[in-house]
């Protein structure tokens, strides 16, 4: 029987902080296993009348911004802040947007970037709060994870985008462009996958070969008995589970899915967040797990056992997003957004990409040799097609009850 934990309906932040965990570690499961889960429109208006356009009623297209000078902002822009707030996770994911986002952010603007480490399920909350209290959000920018960024945006807390100040939105890929009706109230500024990770050295003595699995149901054999991990409440493997049981996630009948949970059941050996996940594997103490790519890459070049695929039935598509909260001042929230904006430039995607280890949306971003022809690594249109994804409203509305079902056949 697996140790009872509370997980909340968006699982919390599962980052590594320069290996510092952010979050839980997974916990031994019995003796075997290991388990851990307002006025938008006239602030819009505001907004646009400030931008010097063009006769086009666009920007220069400087790739900074929408404007007539090297902040991307024009002649008539609202009085600049003396700093702005992000959100963010700690460790390396900071430090790379720091160095190559803030940095040259402060440099053309004279704007500080402060960070708040603040969880981002809690950093939810309390822009929701006060938002409701008519109160100024406790940040200008709000940096998670799509499915995050979504739901805030379904709760109305998201102040719509600006096209004339965010204008580098045109050179993204379709995914990084939530489909939406009226408005683009986030941007996902790069992507990762949930690919099949594995040690070479645990998978010879299970198997005989080091080789990975070519399928997904590969993993289901008696042979993989506690050798396989999964993230808290399956999360990024839920359009695996739809793919191999041909059930698509929005039916009203999922028994599909979950008998599909019942035959993983066995072969699960540690249920944990990114920092337990890769250690496991790094260890050997699992042979695979589904895990976000860019973990194993400093221990693959070090020339570890390890290494990454996607198996046929393809892996799950995901990213990272920034929205700018509502109730922000006009000053504030129109350089909030530039700050996107430059976050969403190739120029400065190129440096990100180096540093943080992912592709980025821009579709004009010069990818690192590594991720060409890596198709974990999605960084052209057809990348993205052959990847799997959920509708993130059917995930907003329906995925607390998934997480329960995988809780309760787990033993949670």
């Amino acid at each position: 029987m697996y140790d009872k934990l509370t997980q909340s309906h968006m699982p919390s932040d599962t980052r590594q902080n320069n290996g510092v965990d952010q979050s839980q570690n997974g916990i031994d499961v019995g003796s075997r296993r290991a388990f851990l889960g307002l006025g938008s429109a006239a602030a819009l208006g505001s907004l646009a009348g400030c931008l010097g356009d063009d006769d086009n009623g666009n920007g220069n297209g400087n790739g900074n911004g929408g404007a007539t000078d090297d902040s991307g902002a024009g002649d008539d822009e609202p009085e600049k802040p003396d700093q702005i707030t992000v959100r963010a996770w700690g460790g390396v994911w900071e430090g790379s947007l720091e160095e190559s986002i803030a940095e040259p952010f402060t440099e053309e603007t004279g704007i500080d970037v402060q960070f708040d480490n603040t969880d981002r399920t809690v950093m939810q909350g309390d822009i929701r709060t006060a938002i409701q209290q008519d109160r100024e959000p406790p940040v200008n920018v709000m940096w998670t994870v799509e499915p995050a960024a979504h739901e805030e945006y379904r709760m109305d807390l998201a102040e719509p985008l600006d096209e004339s100040i965010v204008t580098n939105i045109d050179e993204m890929f379709n995914h990084a462009i939530p489909d939406v009706d009226d408005s683009i109230p986030y941007l996902t500024l790069y992507s990762y996958t949930y690919a099949l990770s594995y040690n070479e050295d645990a998978l010879e003595d299970i198997t005989g070969s080091s080789e990975p699995p070519e399928s997904w149901n590969d993993i289901k054999s008696d042979e993989f008995e506690n050798a396989f991990g999964q993230y808290d409440n399956a999360y990024g493997f839920w359009p695996v589970f739809s793919e191999l049981s041909d059930t698509p996630l929005d039916s009203d009948d999922l028994s599909a899915v979950y008998d599909e949970i019942e035959e993983f059941e066995p072969t699960i050996g540690h249920i944990g967040d990114d920092t337990s996940l890769t250690e496991q594997i790094r260890e050997g103490e699992i042979a695979c797990a589904p895990l976000i790519m860019n973990n194993l890459l400093d221990a693959y070049e070090d020339g570890e056992p390890v290494g990454w695929t996607l198996p046929e039935e393809g892996a799950t598509l995901r990213g990272d997003s920034m929205y700018t909260p509502q109730n922000q001042s006009e000053s504030e929230l129109y350089w909030s957004q530039v700050f996107i904006n430059f976050a969403a430039a190739a120029e400065h995607q190129s440096e990100w990409t180096e540093s943080l280890g992912l592709p980025m949306t821009n579709s004009n971003t010069e990818p690192m040799d590594y991720m060409i022809d890596d198709p974990s690594y999605p960084t052209d249109e057809e990348d993205f097609e052959t990847l799997l994804t959920v509708d993130l409203d059917v995930y907003a509305e329906e995925s607390p009850e998934w997480f329960e079902e995988f809780n309760i056949i787990m033993g949670a």
